[in-house]
């Protein structure tokens, strides 16, 4: 399979859409094709190879890789309707990481920006399937109207986390902030530290009675990322509660009842 690694320039280019850079598309490509396809920069267009140096070749891997590398903070949308095979950020991305994506995998290796896995402009659904897993922090409406797949943050998320969720899986080993689970209709939101969860919109928590603890946490691949060595003793409780109420919802939202409660 191919391995792609877009190796970001020193320019002065500080927001570039990068939606159309589509794994599933370049992989057919050669790395002079990749070099002289069109991507929007600020108000502009410019060709990618003007904004990475790309590198093209055959590993015996299973499955094709797409490798950003360098600062990429300032890179939106990557990932976006992504369906096959690995992208890796070997640092920061910007913002809607994952968006609409309904397969493969995304691993991030610092932060990453706003809307990860949410929907863009008029689509009514964000992510669909697959997974995103990010070592650092992830900002403000991650997995907004998520429906499918699963997102791991090892670090903080900002306000309305899982907000509209549909279904899928969110983690979070960090702090969160405000507005969590608005409008969350179903789904699971692990959270190794929460915040107290409002009453007028989630139960009083429950201890939690599932098998699906042990299996969806202490899988091979999570071994790494997720969960932080706190959560990962076999003594340690868990809870839910279920929520958001104020529209019917039944999303479930578990955490240890050690660092925080309904109320």
């Amino acid at each position: 399979m191919k391995s792609i690694t877009l190796r970001r320039r020193a320019d002065n280019v500080r927001s570039i859409d990068a939606s159309s850079v589509r794994l599933d598309r370049l992989m057919e490509m050669s790395a002079d094709q990749i070099a002289r396809q069109s991507v929007p920069a600020l108000s502009v267009e410019v060709e990618l190879g003007d904004l990475f140096e790309i590198d093209c070749r055959e590993t015996d891997t299973g499955q094709p890789i797409l490798i950003f590398q360098g600062d990429c903070g300032g890179v939106h949308r990557v990932g976006q309707q992504h369906r096959v095979g690995q992208i890796i950020v070997e640092g920061n991305v910007g913002d809607y990481c994952g968006a609409c994506m309904s397969g493969g995998t995304i691993d991030v290796a610092g932060n990453a920006g706003a809307y990860v896995g949410a929907p863009t402009g008029s689509r009514g659904v964000g992510m669909n399937g697959g997974r995103i897993m990010v070592s650092g922090s992830v900002g403000d409406f991650a997995g907004n109207r998520m429906r499918r797949g699963e997102i791991w943050v090892a670090g903080d998320a900002g306000s309305g986390l899982a907000s509209w969720q549909v279904a899928g899986t969110i983690g979070v080993g960090g702090v969160i902030g405000d507005h969590v689970g608005y409008g969350m209709r179903r789904g699971t939101l692990v959270l190794a530290t929460p915040t107290r969860l409002p009453a007028a919109r989630f139960t009083s928590p429950v201890e939690l009675q599932t098998p699906f603890y042990a299996l969806l946490l202490k899988r091979p691949e999570m071994a790494t990322s997720w969960p932080p060595a706190e959560c990962q003793s076999d003594s340690l409780k868990w809870y839910t509660s279920r929520g958001d109420r104020s529209i019917g919802g039944i999303g479930e939202v578990w955490y240890p009842i050690s660092r925080g409660t309904a109320s």
